[in-house]
């Protein structure tokens, strides 16, 4: 999320005369955005990079020819009338089988840019008519109010924290949750997170207020929420229902704005002093878990799907929400992240995601009941990890609270499941083998069978006793 999306600008042709290669270069600019995109790659996925020495020349191949002379003849004939631009929104971690270099690459990690994706869009027409039959998508109306009100509130807190008003502290401000994966979601999550940096420019003001109050944290939120608020109020005068600090795990900021969007601003403050050192390099709230899940599903578009699906189902059954002791948003998205990561199968071109099916879909939600409702949710603990943090103990209160065990993905692995209980984790169980008996029982065969059990599965509605066969 740190690496936002760019726009690549091809303007020539060019050739690798040892290896008879002709292919597309990029302008300067792409050339160096390529180049720092592949440096943080590499920084952050070592593994993947066979010889860490070797230069990174960016290019898209035309065509590799048997010989310099036929290279010569395919050169000749090669014209490009006017540059030409393509998005960079992805980077595709590729992957093939080390004992035979005659097989195809697959995709193994399908790896998003920028800080939200787009929004839940399918391009087979029988997926998408899926999705507009059961009303699965949100509205462009609702999804540009979202974006409207992220973009304005950046702006407002521009205005605080620039430059100019500041040289000892930065700001960002970025979504996670739903606005952030891109599909449905009531609320939009975000996190203000400010920076202490090392500057040698004198403090102004603003840095003489905040560098005061480090050593008294509470003061310092306070402070800081204050500042945030007045300056909502100031921008959005006309906009606002209402505009409240509330104390929680989090400071967070809740605003309902004139068209019902619902915005939480939660506030991070990251120090740079020796007694602040684990405060300084905690990771941003909510956008390293969502980050991690996104990697670990391995196809974003595919994981929206899937969890779009999923979180529906458990609406309708009445088993969505933490505050009635069932499961959250984010334990969902865990749920999802597993079973795609877990049973997808080998990704061979981008045109696999792209027509992402009615059938795939039915694979993974039939994946998902059947793997969750024989897990022995009893004595079993679901996390995305091979295994836990050194510094974990299992026998601690963390990971012990809740009857149900979802480990978030990023230290220090807390269980995003807490708030179950034995009679609403059983609950969930029966619900979850209530779609298995129910898929064990019908046809899905066919295209149109499968497409016509998932429409199943959304149309049953909850009862107030569940049976299991």
């Amino acid at each position: 999320s740190q690496i936002s999306s760019f726009q690549i600008q091809v303007d020539d042709f060019d050739t690798f005369m040892e290896n008879h290669v002709s292919f597309l270069k990029p302008n300067e600019k792409s050339t160096q955005l390529m180049k720092e995109l592949f440096e943080r790659t590499k920084r952050l996925l070592p593994a993947c990079v066979k010889n860490p020495q070797n230069e990174y020349n960016p290019h898209l191949t035309i065509e590799q020819y048997e010989n310099a002379e036929q290279l010569n003849q395919a050169r000749s004939s090669l014209v490009l009338h006017k540059p030409f631009d393509f998005p960079v929104e992805y980077v595709y971690i590729l992957q093939r089988c080390l004992k035979d270099d005659a097989q195809p690459f697959h995709i193994l990690y399908q790896i998003p840019l920028g800080p939200v994706l787009p929004k839940l869009n399918s391009i087979n027409l029988k997926l998408k008519e899926f999705f507009q039959t059961m009303n699965l998508y949100e509205s462009d109306e609702s999804y540009n109010q979202k974006q409207d009100k992220f973009t304005k509130l950046s702006s407002c807190f521009q205005q605080i924290f620039n430059e100019q008003n500041s040289h000892h502290f930065r700001h960002s401000f970025v979504p996670y949750g739903s606005f952030r994966i891109g599909i449905n979601g009531e609320d939009l999550d975000t996190v203000f997170v400010l920076n202490e940096v090392k500057s040698n420019e004198g403090e102004t003001e603003l840095d003489k207020t905040l560098i005061q109050m480090q050593h008294d944290k509470s003061s310092l939120n306070n402070h800081i929420l204050n500042l945030l608020e007045t300056q909502i109020k100031v921008n959005f005068e006309n906009e606002i229902v209402y505009c409240r600090k509330v104390q929680a795990l989090f400071s967070i900021i809740s605003i309902l704005f004139t068209d019902l969007t619902k915005v939480d601003v939660s506030l991070q403050i990251k120090l740079n002093e020796k007694q602040s050192l684990e405060s300084s390099k905690e990771p941003t709230l909510g956008v390293h878990e969502i980050e991690h899940l996104l990697i670990h599903a391995r196809s974003p578009p595919i994981f929206q799907h899937l969890l779009t699906f999923i979180r529906k189902w458990a609406q309708n059954f009445g088993i969505y929400g933490q505050v009635y002791g069932y499961l959250g948003g984010y334990s969902w998205a865990i749920l999802c992240a597993h079973i795609c990561h877990s049973f997808l199968t080998p990704i061979e071109s981008l045109y696999t995601i792209e027509q992402f099916s009615v059938d795939q879909l039915f694979s993974l939600v039939q994946s998902f009941f059947s793997t969750y409702s024989k897990f022995n949710w009893s004595t079993q603990t679901l996390t995305l990890v091979p295994r836990l943090s050194k510094s974990m103990n299992n026998s601690s209160t963390v990971l012990q609270r809740g009857s149900m065990r979802i480990l978030s993905p990023t230290p220090p692995h807390n269980n995003s499941a807490r708030a179950t209980i034995a009679s609403t984790r059983d609950l969930i169980v029966q619900y979850f083998q209530r779609i298995e008996n129910l898929l064990e029982t019908i046809n899905t065969i066919s295209s149109e069978d499968k497409f016509n059990a998932l429409k199943r599965i959304l149309e049953l509605k909850r009862v107030k006793k569940v049976e299991i066969v």
